[in-house]
């Protein structure tokens, strides 16, 4: 239990960065809402995802491989071989893709908006990817040496630079969608010399062959899983520019909003999770550590998709105009697909500690298949609520999948039973939320409130929640009250 206190504490930390993340995304809500229509808005996701895709290619693995082997290493100047190795390779093939999107840039405008009037757009979205790759990578390396605070203070830099050049390109110089992807491009480029400063002991002017190679024996092994983790989470805009629109695909994006608060809960603990489960890889009492982790995940971030799911119709409400509230139906499934995408990283842990990664090769590509056939079948009929139920069924298949797969690996005793019966209250919360929205502003919040209460007791009810998480909530609470005491005396 000491050892997931410090879980805890990291999960702090990189809370403050992925709080400020969230808070200071949602100030964009409001002021893209308002300048944009839902279609200008589904133009900037779709464009975004095809950055995510563009990153996901270029990175190959080496980001996870660069966590396994940063602890494993004792030799310092070897370590710094591998890292140097590492970003280097990540960085030339990402300024590799970007070059080559910009030279088609008006033919994939042509087959995803039909019109080429989106191709300059292209061309400055795809060069973020590259500039964000080397500052992202050098952030990451902070984090991975257990340096939480500079990262925080590097990362909220970037995040703000990012928002507030964005919104002088957007609202300021009228630059339009251009703007929205203009503003992270510079941000990338002006974070890189302290990021380079921050990083200055675990970086050197040595590129390794043999680190390459050593690298990408762990990373070229995740390339079909996380290639299928984008399909899982991204195709389903695809499919809707194809059956609808891009303003479909603006309302689903903006429904996903309703979640940014989980996702600053779910962001923080990934965050915290890879270095913190890779460090007590070696102890006893591991394996009951992982298996606990899981349950208390699900207890924090399931509480949040019921609150998500119920009150989505009134945080669209604060958050966008009346324009965009149809999206609020989609929210319970983008929160529940939060988290069980976060879930597939808890629980592949025991694939990667195993060091069988090939195994995931095998399963998200099972996942993306399914995912291509949910969204056949679910969006014509559904339209942006069917692309948000086939990206949810996705998730939840792939997660599944790896669970049974690390089992096999490296099996822990995870409490399914209590994840299950959560998992079936947040559907349950979902469907729910969709009925009392068709009630009255002040009615409908008032049973929402109800039904949030009754998922509360039902947690105790069923012994999901018992004294032994009560009391690691009280020690986590006392202990952050302690902090804010001192510093307040400070």
């Amino acid at each position: 239990m000491i050892r997931l206190r410090h879980l805890v504490k990291d999960t702090s930390v990189y809370g403050l960065v992925n709080a400020t993340r969230s808070l200071v995304g949602l100030l964009l809500v409001p002021i893209y809402t308002r300048v944009f229509l839902p279609g200008d808005y589904g133009q900037i996701d779709v464009l975004t995802t095809l950055v995510a895709f563009l990153t996901l290619g270029a990175t190959l693995g080496l980001d996870t491989a660069t966590a396994l082997y940063f602890y494993d290493n004792t030799g310092e100047e070897d370590r710094r071989a591998m890292v140097t190795t590492a970003v280097a390779t990540r960085v030339g093939l990402s300024v590799l893709f970007a070059a080559l999107i910009s030279l088609f840039a008006p033919a994939i405008s042509e087959v995803l908006f039909r019109s080429e009037t989106a191709a300059s757009t292209i061309r400055i979205a795809v060069w973020t990817a590259p500039a964000n790759a080397m500052a992202g990578f050098l952030i990451e390396l902070l984090r991975l040496s257990r340096k939480p605070w500079i990262y925080a203070a590097l990362s909220i830099t970037n995040l703000l630079l990012s928002v507030g050049l964005s919104i002088l390109f957007v609202v300021g110089l009228g630059w339009g969608v251009d703007g929205a992807f203009a503003g992270p491009l510079l941000a990338g480029v002006l974070i890189l010399p302290a990021g380079f400063w921050a990083t200055r002991k675990l970086l050197s002017p040595r590129f390794s062959r043999a680190w390459l190679t050593k690298l990408l024996h762990i990373g070229l092994p995740l390339i079909p899983a996380a290639l299928g983790g984008w399909l899982i989470a991204y195709s389903n805009r695809y499919f809707l520019l194809h059956y609808g629109s891009a303003t479909d695909v603006g309302l689903l994006a903006v429904g996903n909003k309703a979640s940014a608060l989980l996702v600053l809960f779910t962001s923080a603990f990934l965050t915290a999770w890879g270095p913190f489960a890779f460090s007590i890889q070696k102890q006893e009492n591991a394996r009951q550590i992982y298996a606990k982790t899981l349950t208390y995940f699900w207890i924090v971030a399931g509480t949040g998709v019921v609150i998500v799911a119920l009150f989505a119709k009134e945080l669209l409400l604060v958050f966008t105009t009346t324009s965009y509230l149809a999206g609020a139906a989609v929210s319970g499934l983008m929160a529940l697909q939060i988290v069980a995408d976060s879930s597939y990283y808890i629980v592949s842990i025991g694939i990667v500690l195993a060091k069988r990664t090939r195994l995931l090769a095998y399963s998200v590509p099972v996942a993306a298949a399914a995912c291509v056939i949910f969204n056949l079948l679910l969006v014509p009929r559904l339209n942006y609520i069917g692309a948000a139920l086939a990206a949810m069924l996705a998730y939840g298949a792939s997660a599944v999948m790896v669970y049974f797969l690390s089992q096999r690996a490296y099996p822990i005793p995870y409490e399914t039973g209590k994840v299950l019966s959560i998992l079936a209250m947040c559907v349950i919360a979902w469907l729910a939320g969709m009925a009392t929205n068709q009630l009255s502003l002040w009615v409908g919040i008032g049973v929402k409130i109800i039904l949030l209460a009754a998922f509360v007791a039902a947690l105790f009810l069923l012994r999901i929640v018992g004294p032994n998480e009560i009391n690691l909530g009280y020690g986590w609470a006392r202990r952050r009250l302690r902090m804010m005491g001192r510093g307040h005396s400070a």
